[in-house]
């Protein structure tokens, strides 16, 4: 009777702990943090340029480095963004890729408190060097700030 009964206790825990992680699979992600209003206004006498990237599971998860006026500016991640505050002026963005293709660079020329929302879109598996490559081509997108905002929102990427 007390093999019957350990065989019994046995197989019914296995089924609770079977039923337990179906029920912990279907739960899902849990909900993303809210998300910030906004930044702070940017500073009198600046100017602010964002960077970006959408959510895109089938691209590059690698960091897009960014070279703004030919120095390091940042790295933005897929489905991240970021911004900086600068000096009102002419500024070269140029995203770092292995590649070099045409229209991946980006000139914006920005006034006092004006702001520049650039899109990092990544190219995975261009490469013109060799057939059986895949290196990461990053391009710059220069995008409207209505548009930009909504796209940094939906991602929940946060300031």
């Amino acid at each position: 009777m007390a093999r019957v009964l350990g065989r019994r206790t046995r197989k019914w825990m296995q089924w609770v702990g079977g039923l337990a992680l179906i029920l912990t699979g279907c739960a899902g992600a849990p909900a993303p943090g809210p998300i910030p209003a906004g930044a702070p206004p940017v500073p009198p006498g600046q100017a602010r340029i964002w960077f970006y990237r959408e959510w895109l599971p089938s691209e590059s998860l690698n960091l897009a480095n960014i070279d703004v006026n030919g120095g390091n500016f940042g790295s933005v991640a897929n489905g991240g963004a970021f911004y900086r505050d600068v000096p009102p002026g002419h500024y070269h963005i140029a995203p770092v890729s292995y590649n070099r293709d045409f229209n991946q660079n980006r000139d914006v020329d920005l006034a006092p408190r004006q702001q520049a929302y650039i899109k990092i879109l990544s190219l995975q598996h261009w490469d013109g060097a060799c057939r059986h490559c895949s290196r990461d081509t990053f391009y710059a997108w220069l995008i409207p700030p209505e548009v930009a905002q909504t796209q940094i929102a939906r991602d929940h990427s946060g300031i």
